[in-house]
């Protein structure tokens, strides 16, 4: 077929709407699942490269501090260079990123290749959900973007169990090298069928200064927890990023404030309504992800387990959410409970303290009982958590709220990551101990894996009360 065959884009793109969406889906699940496969990976790297865990965790931190930083600004320039020719560039620059970080030969070289991995993850993510709407009439696109949900759940299970598989038998590089092959498919589709109509924006102007200021922040606060995960602290590098963040910050909020097509709709943050559940969000995924990055850790430190081992546990609580997801939500669409979030968030507090137990008193069966009532328990708050906060602002903001909501999930994230490290170092520092986190021994990690949990319970239940609602929520 030659190019003055292929028939109008819009008609094009329509007929071929399922490999659009094969594109998009698997794409989704690699961006995803390389930020869950590295969790499992996370202590045969430390080792491999012979550093503090407060360093490998740029491993994971780099990643999610990318995307957060960028996905706005990509989302901006979409309507400029185009939506399918961003979303292949960013492909080819997360395939190539991926070899990159499977050959790294030092720490400095993976973390620099987890950055470019993260731009392009951030170059398709910012552009998916539009694509969807943009090759699917509007009694289809409910159902293709189930489809996404649906995929970013798969990798969510998936990636623990891979990744220690993966580690196993090939050894680490292979969580990297496993997207090469498959991305090199998915750019073979996506320039055979991946043309959709431009769309010209009202406004195409993008906010370049914001974009650099949103940048500056989130590089200033990496640093920042990576000096606490990193004892001791250095005053004057602590000092002056801070500095620099807090300038950054203090700007950006009056650039976008005065700019005629900002970055960022700031009225959002003057909405309690949106405010208070959102903090709840960001706080709620810090504690997953304190559990998912030391969950590891602790069943190959103190209980000696194999990475595939490790990732068959952690199959247990995305496992759980999964098979309750459809009881939960059809409770609440059937009876609305009022605070059902707020219920769904501190039962997940309890089962982190149940979980810090069984970790205090290397009980395996009631760290396995916590997991999954953690999994339950996380059906039932992050889907009406969402809900109540996107139909807490005008119907004209949901596009910059849906956007601000993927930026508070990676924000949590990033957190976690971070406040796992500071936490699991800071109680080694305390007693005296700076070897490897997997050779200190059973005896001295347990304890300590446990009071992380505590920690995680304690944030979840601080994301209970932001989560409270003195009146049901809205229909």
């Amino acid at each position: 077929m030659t190019d003055t065959d292929i028939p109008a884009p819009a008609e094009f793109a329509y007929r071929h709407r399922l490999a659009i969406l094969l594109v998009i889906l698997v794409s989704c699940f690699m961006a995803v699942l390389d930020n869950n496969i590295v969790a499992i990976a996370l202590p045969t790297i430390t080792a491999v490269f012979g550093v503090p865990l407060g360093l490998s965790q740029w491993i994971a931190t780099a990643y999610m501090m990318t995307i957060v930083a960028t996905v706005l600004i990509f989302g901006t320039l979409a309507g400029r260079i185009g939506t399918a020719r961003l979303f292949i560039l960013g492909l080819v620059v997360f395939v190539a990123a991926s070899a990159a970080c499977g050959l790294a030969g030092s720490l400095p070289l993976l973390i620099l290749a987890r950055i470019v991995q993260g731009l392009g993850a951030a170059m398709m993510m910012s552009i998916s959900m539009a694509i969807i709407m943009q090759v699917f009439p509007a009694d289809e696109r409910g159902r293709a973007m189930g489809y996404i949900t649906a995929t970013v759940a798969l990798g969510l299970i998936v990636g623990p169990a891979l990744g220690g598989i993966l580690v196993d038998s090939f050894g680490w590089p292979f969580i990297f090298f496993v997207n090469v092959p498959i991305g090199c498919v998915l750019l073979l589709l996506a320039a055979r069928y991946l043309k959709v109509p431009s769309v010209q924006a009202g406004d195409t102007r993008t906010d370049y200064s914001g974009a650099v200021l949103l940048v500056l922040v989130m590089a200033a606060l990496a640093v920042v927890l990576n000096e606490f995960a990193n004892p001791p602290v250095d005053p004057l590098r602590f000092a002056a990023s801070a500095g620099v963040g807090l300038v950054a910050l203090a700007l950006f909020v009056y650039r976008e404030r005065t700019a005629e097509a900002p970055l960022l709709d700031l009225t959002l943050v003057t909405t309690r309504a949106f405010v208070l559940p959102g903090a709840s969000l960001v706080l709620y995924f810090t504690a997953t992800f304190i559990l998912i990055i030391l969950l590891p850790f602790y069943f190959e430190g103190v209980m000696g387990y194999a990475p595939t081992q490790v990732g068959l546990i952690a199959f247990v609580m995305p496992i759980a959410m999964m098979a309750a997801s459809p009881v939960c939500g059809w409770i609440y669409d059937k009876y609305c409970p009022k605070n059902y979030a707020t219920f769904g968030v501190f039962g997940v507090g309890l089962s982190f303290f149940l979980c810090g137990y069984g970790y205090a008193t290397v009980n395996i069966w009631l760290v396995i009982l916590a997991l999954a009532i953690a999994g339950i328990c996380r059906s039932i708050y992050q889907g009406p958590n969402t809900i109540e906060i996107m139909v807490s602002i005008p119907k004209e903001k949901a596009g910059v709220a849906s956007s601000v909501l993927v930026i508070l999930q990676d924000l949590g994230v990033m957190f976690g990551i971070s406040a796992a490290a500071i936490l699991l170092v800071l109680q080694l520092d305390a007693l005296g101990y700076t070897g490897a986190v997997l050779s200190a021994g059973p005896a001295v990690l347990a304890p300590l894996f446990g009071i992380a949990m505590y920690t995680g319970g304690i944030i979840c239940l601080v994301s209970a009360a932001f989560s409270y609602r003195k009146t049901g929520p809205k229909p």
